[in-house]
């Protein structure tokens, strides 16, 4: 895929230009809750969520671009169901249990609402990508797989607070969005976001 291309090598040379110090790396964790129809598949939150991501500030030192790499992770036991499967994999009658993974890839865009020097910061964020999304529904001793690329796109908006010795604890809000393709179906899940950035890597 023609972007998927494209924001691998956004990400490869913001690694490489990490010597330079308006390069910000960022290690986060999100508790997401899925919304829309992904919640006929999954409904309860999903605990497992990370994400890598370097940006590199613009010289009106308040816009910063890059890129990112996120995984979530959405299991749910659902009991004993009966249900009737898309398409003619038939009806079935067991323990159900589905799970989720999805890899996503990601250009960014951070826009800081007050300058980044200060105690408390506001920002907003943006990201475009594609996405694998691996679903599994296990009936019984049945399993059936679910899986594709999705485009990908996610809002999000927080605070960061600047920690006293080095780089910065960011809180905020997401939302992402997985238009549906082939076999998988419209994925988006809200989230909650902790994150820490402008550590040294070295």
């Amino acid at each position: 895929m023609k972007i998927t291309s494209i924001i691998i090598g956004i990400v490869l040379v913001l690694i490489s230009g990490q010597v330079k110090s308006q390069v910000v790396p960022e290690l986060h964790f999100q508790l997401s809750i899925p919304t829309g129809d992904f919640r006929n598949f999954v409904e309860k939150p999903g605990l497992m969520g990370f994400g890598l991501q370097f940006r590199k500030y613009l010289p009106d030192n308040r816009l910063s671009l890059g890129g990112g790499l996120s995984w979530f992770y959405f299991p749910d036991k659902k009991g004993k169901r009966t249900l009737e499967l898309q398409g003619d994999d038939g009806t079935y009658t067991g323990y159900v249990t589905n799970f989720s993974n999805i890899y996503g890839l990601e250009a960014l865009a951070q826009y800081d609402l007050k300058d980044r020097s200060e105690k408390l910061v506001p920002f907003v964020k943006a990201g475009v990508g594609a996405a694998y999304q691996n679903q599994r529904q296990d009936i019984g001793l049945l399993a059936f797989r679910y899986r594709g690329f999705q485009f990908l796109t996610h809002a999000e908006a927080g605070m960061k607070i600047q920690l006293a010795r080095e780089g910065s604890l960011n809180l905020s809000l997401t939302y992402h969005m997985l238009p549906g393709s082939g076999d998988v179906s419209s994925t988006s899940f809200a989230g909650l976001r902790i994150g820490y950035a402008g550590f040294r890597i070295r």
